[in-house]
């Protein structure tokens, strides 16, 4: 683009139709070239849409969730807070994302 779209009068954008700009304050200007361009940018394909089934990849565990019954659940371990403590595990469902708690015994 050889030619500036601002108007030389006042520094505003100016508004083209058919090669010429024109601006509110009066000014016109005639472009000898076309000076936009008509290429159209394609859209990508999306990738990888309906290729997993689960909402949770990380869900592989055998657990029942109590909310919706979806028999698979990704493992949260949480770790030791206190040395006399026991570790926290929870499971969140790989359909529903509910999480849940470990109720077991605390060794």
């Amino acid at each position: 683009m050889k030619n500036n779209i601002f108007c030389d009068k006042c520094g505003r954008i100016l508004t083209i139709k058919e090669n010429i700009g024109k601006c509110s304050c009066g000014f016109e200007k005639t472009f000898d070239e076309e000076i936009f361009s008509t290429e159209h940018i394609k859209q990508k394909p999306e990738k990888g849409k309906g290729a997993i089934k689960e909402q949770n990849i990380l869900a592989t565990f055998p657990h029942e969730c109590i909310k919706c019954g979806h028999d698979k659940a990704q493992v949260i371990e949480m770790g030791v807070w206190y040395s006399d403590e026991a570790g926290v595990i929870r499971y969140r469902c790989g359909k529903c994302g509910f999480t849940e708690q470990d109720k077991g015994s605390n060794t």
